[in-house]
């Protein structure tokens, strides 16, 4: 908003390069270095992912992050992709400052909150806890039931990204300045042309979702949704609005990660302006949708969802989650009621049985999923991934695998051999412009620990602890309260602190070798993990060497229902001790990106104190 207004007073161009107003502003990609425009910003089209860990750590102020930020390496084109970047907003705020030359703080508070009546709007927690009435903000296990309070997070650093502190009353007046088309009280504080690009989508973000300049749109019942989430430790919030109605409402809740918002927002559309209209009919005929429900996988993270019919429905269910009744919103698409907006399920092909389902989420790539046919094989259509597809069922068995696998590994006998690892290694965060190194400590029968430090700009930013101590364990981070491990998380941190996990094969419920799948340049074994406790897995055995080349997993939350996939590649192993060890890994996920870890030295059987094994402050 303060931007457009900006531009309307002819202070600047919304098509003009950031650098114009930040001379430090440098992305690392010499393409969109030279040709990133300040809407490219706004609509989150700069082909970075989320830069938050520099943020999270609080050692920074906003040029520093910007700096930090300009030296990550991008996942993506400028304007290829929406990738939701809070970082360029915390630009676009400080271009704005330079221009109106005004901190961003006063800026907002002079510009908009003065002038809408927002007296109880604040942009600093210290401000906002001299209200009687300020609230505290909670976290929510869903193993163990519990909430817990959770300490306040300092933003000022990316104020313009979400540092707003507020109330009903406050925000109220803000959703009428928005439906009132930019006028408060009846002065124009935005120009009609400033609010149509505010408003109007700027960048695809998925089926049926765009983005606009700081709004998430979409379309219900055939009326445009402007609507924009929060979320921070402890809070979740909700703005959202059908303009042409004169329709609004805020969510504010003091539960971090909370679903509220998305829940709400078709309850107070449906109970004010009706239920919407079928869309060629929401009920498909039993027959049809027979064609579609079934088990589909997501090969990339071992992720299997269930889509059954109910009643005149399909429902579509993943693992650890309710089920989602799927409402058709074209032939074969369709909406997952409770999941937030721009989430959408569609099956492939148009005719016949569906052996493909994408399903898409705001901010990330479309996620193919490929039926499970009874054999457990996969049901994929003619020419689906070329390079990358399983071949035909392979010439090996799970135990005569294994047993080659471990052979390659240097034996059991070897394996067994080693009581304790110790090992130092560098890391870098390649997507998110960081760097660091840690050293690890592993000692049978299933004890493990972790010391991380992370830098970034040549100083030291963070550092961090994790730990299992064979019945317990949590992280720890400088810039985060302890996250003690509870349910699926306590099952997978036990199964990698097992020196010996890859010797017994016989532990998981199910193994199967898949087929033969090419990682990289060579052909490896598909191998999936089904296990008793924690998340299934599937890893990738080169058909050369029988190491282990990639390993496909799934992060899960206790506090949140989310699953984030990610995925581990291993290279350049060495012998040590007999055993052959990988000196680098790359883990990948949509939230970190890169994160690309050297050994530089392995010791074993080196004697450990079980003190290491146990929770410890970090500075």
């Amino acid at each position: 908003l303060t931007v457009l207004m900006a531009q309307d007073e002819g202070k600047l161009s919304i098509d003009d390069s950031p650098k114009k107003y930040l001379s430090y502003f440098h992305m690392a990609d010499p393409e969109t270095d030279k040709n990133i425009k300040i809407r490219d910003l706004m609509r989150h089209a700069s082909g970075l992912n989320r830069t938050d860990l520099a943020m999270m750590t609080g050692k920074f102020n906003r040029q520093q992050l910007i700096q930090v930020a300009g030296q990550a390496k991008p996942t993506a084109k400028l304007g290829e992709k929406f990738q939701y970047q809070n970082i360029m907003f915390g630009a676009v705020g400080e271009i704005a400052a330079a221009v109106e030359k005004l901190p961003y703080e006063r800026l907002v508070t002079e510009r908009v909150f003065q002038p809408l009546g927002m007296s109880n709007s604040t942009m600093s927690l210290k401000q906002m806890q001299k209200a009687r009435d300020f609230s505290y903000g909670y976290s929510y296990n869903f193993d163990t039931k519990q909430t817990e309070r959770v300490p306040f997070r300092d933003i000022d650093e990316i104020a313009p990204a979400g540092a707003i502190n507020s109330s009903a009353r406050d925000m109220a007046e803000w959703l009428r300045f928005v439906m009132n088309g930019g006028e408060a009280n009846g002065k124009r504080l935005l120009s009609q042309a400033g609010y149509d690009e505010w408003t109007k989508p700027q960048m695809k973000i998925a089926a049926g979702a765009d983005y606009g300049f700081g709004w998430f749109l979409q379309d219900w019942n055939g009326l445009k949704v402007v609507q924009h989430g929060g979320n921070i430790d402890g809070f979740n919030s909700l703005v959202a609005m059908i303009p042409e109605k004169k329709l609004g409402f805020v969510m504010l809740t003091n539960v971090g990660a909370s679903s509220l918002g998305a829940d709400l927002m078709p309850i107070v559309w449906e109970n004010i302006l009706g239920k919407p209209a079928p869309v060629e009919s929401e009920k498909l005929p039993l027959i049809t949708m027979q064609k579609m429900i079934g088990k589909y996988r997501l090969e990339a993270a071992s992720l299997d969802v269930d889509v059954k019919v109910d009643g005149d429905y399909m429902v579509m269910t993943l693992p650890g989650q309710p089920p989602y009744t799927l409402k058709r919103t074209a032939p074969r698409t369709f909406k997952p009621e409770g999941l937030p907006d721009g989430f959408g399920v569609k099956f492939s092909p148009e005719t016949g049985d569906a052996t493909e389902l994408a399903l898409s989420q705001p901010g990330a790539p479309i996620s193919k999923l490929y039926r499970i046919l009874p054999d457990g094989s996969l049901a994929k259509p003619a020419g689906a991934e070329p390079a990358s597809a399983p071949k035909a069922d392979p010439t090996i068995t799970v135990a005569e695998l294994r047993d080659k696998v471990i052979t390659a590994l240097g034996g059991e006998t070897a394996i067994r051999k080693v009581n304790s690892r110790v090992a130092n290694f560098d890391i870098s965060l390649d997507n998110q412009g960081v760097r660091g190194h840690g050293t690890s400590w592993t000692k049978a029968p299933g004890k493990a620990a972790t010391e991380t430090v992370l830098t970034a700009l040549g100083k030291k930013i963070a550092s961090g602890w994790e730990y299992f101590d064979g019945t317990s364990g949590e992280q720890i981070w400088t810039f985060a309260p302890a996250d003690r491990y509870t349910g699926k998380r306590l099952a997978d941190a036990r199964r990698n602190a097992d020196l010996y996990a890859g010797l017994d094969w016989n532990q998981f419920k199910k193994v199967t070798v898949v087929g033969v799948k090419k990682i990289g340049d060579e052909d490896a074994y598909q191998v999936r993990f089904e296990v008793n406790d924690g998340t299934d897995y599937t890893e990738y055995f080169s058909t050369r060497t029988f190491l282990l080349l990639r390993h496909n997993g799934v992060e899960v939350s206790s506090t949140s229902s989310q699953r984030i996939p990610f995925t581990v590649t291993y290279s350049d192993y060495r012998s040590v001790d007999g055993l052959m060890l990988p000196f680098k890994t790359v883990a990948n996920s949509i939230a970190q990106g890169d994160v690309v870890t050297t050994v530089r030295s392995i010791k074993q059987n080196v004697k450990i104190d079980d003190r290491v094994f146990a929770a410890r402050k970090v500075k």
